[in-house]
């Protein structure tokens, strides 16, 4: 290796890192990145110039989040990204865990606090359903206007996703779910990139990204209640619950594929995971009991 093959590597790491970060907060509620980096930042009690920097962009970012719109779809978001952001830094503070752990646990905690803020509030699943449908619906709206109206393909693509709206609407617990755990880690990872002194032990490399084997009984439990007469809302928990666990085996699943591949140079890298991600789910529910990236380590010289 060359002298200057580690910094090299550094820095395409930090570009990642950085084309990550702003790929998050381009197609995701900034608030469920940056309302747990602005805490973790505090509670690590800033100390050097770059942390204030960062603290005071962070700041204002949540600062812009929570002040707007005030119909129910921005409320629910809002309160959802706090209650997410002051779980996930609590249970940060507990007992080492690993961040899966934690940020599960506060998914947990931010869906019962949701569910009293809606029963304070008089606020009730099928009116936040119904809300999340308007809003889409007015996106679709919005996309036709500024369509061709000459093009009938442009239109006919337009009226299939205006039909879609009504499940996707079902579903939007479950991928704004998957938004608030992905904000989350990030924003572990970007503390420990920012702070001097972070808070707990930084997260490891991606390819090395795994989680219990146990919750593996999660999943299969979720999939064999889809399988049963359920009732609608209960069918719908259901659906949501497992798109967070097809979220959390496809990440497995494309750690093995970044294992496997680890020699191999970034843009090989980057396409093997861009052919096998409609298969990583599979691929990752398979490593709970395969352990791919066990076998791909060498065996330990001198013997047993």
């Amino acid at each position: 290796m060359t002298v200057g093959a580690a910094p090299e590597a550094g820095r395409r790491g930090s570009l990642g890192a950085a084309a990550v970060l702003a790929g998050y907060l381009l197609l995701a509620p900034p608030l469920y990145l940056l309302g747990p980096f602005v805490l973790l930042t505090l509670l690590s009690r800033p100390r050097t110039s770059r942390e204030l920097v960062w603290l005071v962009l962070a700041g204002a970012g949540v600062a812009a989040s929570l002040v707007g719109d005030q119909t129910l779809v921005p409320q629910v978001l809002r309160t959802g990204g706090l209650l997410m952001s002051a779980a996930f830094v609590g249970l940060s503070l507990g007992p080492s865990r690993t961040v899966v752990t934690r940020v599960l646990g506060a998914l947990v905690l931010t869906v019962a606090g949701l569910i009293v803020w809606g029963r304070v509030w008089g606020v009730g699943w099928g009116q936040v359903e119904i809300a999340f449908a308007e809003e889409l619906m007015r996106g679709v709206a919005q996309t036709w206007a500024q369509s061709r109206p000459g093009d009938p393909d442009t239109q006919l693509l337009l009226q299939r996703a205006r039909e879609a709206v009504p499940g996707v609407a079902r579903l939007m617990p479950g991928l704004l779910a998957l938004q608030a755990m992905a904000g989350c880690g990030l924003a572990w990872i970007w503390h420990h990139r920012i702070a001097s002194i972070p808070l707990g032990q930084a997260s490891g490399r991606f390819k090395d990204f795994r989680f219990s084997d146990h919750l593996i009984w999660g999943a299969i439990f979720t999939l064999a209640s889809l399988l049963m007469p359920l009732p609608p809302l209960a069918r719908t928990i259901a659906a949501n619950l497992l798109i967070v666990w097809v979220g959390l085996y496809t990440m497995r699943g494309l750690a093995v594929i970044a294992a496997i591949f680890q020699q191999a140079p970034a843009s090989l890298r980057i396409l093997a995971m861009g052919l096998a991600s409609p298969i990583c789910a599979v691929l990752g529910l398979a490593d709970t009991w395969l352990d791919f990236r066990g076998r791909l380590m060498p065996p330990a010289s001198g013997g047993a």
